[in-house]
């Protein structure tokens, strides 16, 4: 087996590795991707104006480590100018006014109306508290303030500590906390309580899009780097003195790869099969990280003028195929002088939606998530064009009930190889990109020193 010599080796090109890397990209850094393309989870597809999404949509501000990514790079994001909390229920569109009045506007008997409004008064006493909790502090350590907001009412579920509602309350408030993949029995109460913050607070909390969808954040990252090698599988990782040597498969053959350090930004079931010799309690916190099923797919339409949705980025779909309905054309209606032909929606089906259509295939996974589609916005009707679907393996990571305990484990730093991803956090794309760069400063102490 022929081998290599590097300063750093980073397996992965997620957005974590892909951070790392371009933290690194004035070192000689070669990034390992077993698939054919950068990005991991997130995906889009551009198509003229709009694009297809197929992955993660919306990030965090300016200050974020991803906006300081979106910055450094150059490509262009925005603030979501639509509305993020409308809902479909029983055939019925509600777009406009306070959420708390929904349940008087739709199809909802009268104890479950008192029972919404009881719930939703709880709800909105957590957030407020659970915004104190997620606020950064100046100068705050990203990992001190994770650790927070994962301590954060994770000795219970969102069901346990909530309560038990009713069919018709329980679809509507399921359908949002089941985007994080988790259902609410299974996901800590004070994440389901963090999703919640997440929607009704945008400007606190993910609320940037970037224009012509996140693939070319990923791509822009990617092209930064001198050695990106897809296609190859890392397949062992041992340490070896003050050298870590990567086993890798590819185009070229079997290589040992050699460098100073290593940054493992896999998923965290298969970093620990790939990495040789660690500690007991890391790889059984490694191990512990549950990942649920989430299978995400796009719509492009080809309407003209304007539409009943233009001014809507979210639907929550209770009692349907999928969870969400997203508008990514929304995104582009204040940057256009005009609206462009068609829309692009992205809709997915996560947890036990995700589970319930793991044996169809995707033309029926299709056909299903289309019909719904048709159903929620009727003017889509005999407009679909374009169709794509995006299955992830394994999945998601959510915050479990006791989540909290192993973190310390996790994020404990180790000796030539470094740990980044969004299992290491609760907040997607913003946890990979600052793991990413905390994984690359560890690396770059080593490889200087």
């Amino acid at each position: 087996m022929s081998s290599e010599d590097h300063d750093v080796v980073i397996v992965g090109a997620g957005i974590a590795g892909l951070a790392a890397a371009w933290d690194l990209r004035d070192l000689d850094v070669v990034v390992v991707e077993a698939t054919e393309r950068p990005g991991g989870r997130i995906r889009s597809v551009e198509r003229g104006p709009l694009w297809m999404n197929l992955g993660a949509h919306v990030y965090g501000g300016p200050e974020s480590a991803v906006g300081r990514l979106l910055d450094e790079t150059g490509v262009q994001a925005t603030d979501v100018p639509g509305i993020l909390t409308a809902v479909s229920y029983e055939g019925r569109l509600i777009a406009n006014g306070p959420i708390e009045l929904y349940p008087l506007r739709l199809p909802f008997s009268t104890s479950a109306r008192l029972e919404f409004v009881k719930v939703g008064l709880k709800l909105r006493r957590l957030v407020a508290q659970y915004a104190k909790v997620a606020r950064p502090v100046p100068g705050e350590d990203p990992a001190v303030l994770q650790q927070r907001m994962l301590d954060f009412m994770d000795d219970a579920s969102f069901t346990d500590a909530i309560g038990r509602m009713s069919p018709e309350v329980d679809a509507f408030f399921r359908c949002t906390l089941t985007r994080g993949t988790g259902e609410p029995e299974e996901i800590a109460a004070g994440y389901g309580v963090g999703y919640f913050h997440l929607v009704w607070n945008k400007d606190d909390g993910l609320g940037r899009a970037i224009v012509g969808g996140p693939q070319r954040l990923l791509d822009a990252l990617a092209a930064g780097q001198r050695d990106v090698r897809y296609s190859t599988r890392a397949v062992a990782v041992r340490r070896d003195g003050d050298r870590v040597l990567v086993d890798v498969e590819g185009p070229d053959g079997q290589r040992t790869l050699r460098a100073k350090s290593v940054v493992m930004s896999t998923p965290s079931h298969l970093t620990a099969d790939l990495v040789e010799g660690l500690p007991a309690d890391l790889e059984q916190a490694l191990r512990a990280i549950v990942y649920g099923p989430t299978t995400a797919a796009a719509f492009l339409t080809d309407e003209e003028g304007p539409q009943p949705w233009d001014g809507i980025y979210g639907i929550a779909t209770p009692k349907r195929s999928t969870s969400m309905l997203f508008n990514m054309a929304n995104v582009v209606s204040e940057i256009l002088p005009e609206r462009p032909k068609g829309s692009s929606f992205m809709v997915y089906a996560p947890a036990n939606l995700g589970r319930a259509i793991a044996g169809l295939s995707d033309e029926e996974v299709l056909d299903r998530f289309q019909a719904d589609l048709e159903q929620v916005l009727p003017g889509v009707r005999g407009h679909v064009v374009e169709r794509m679907i995006h299955r992830v393996d394994p999945g998601i990571p959510f915050p479990f009930v006791g989540r909290g305990r192993i973190q310390p484990t996790l994020m404990r730093p180790q000796e030539r190889i470094h740990l980044a991803g969004d299992y290491l956090g609760s907040w997607y794309a913003e946890t990979s990109a600052w793991t990413g760069a905390g994984a690359a400063r560890r690396a770059r102490a080593e490889v200087a020193s």
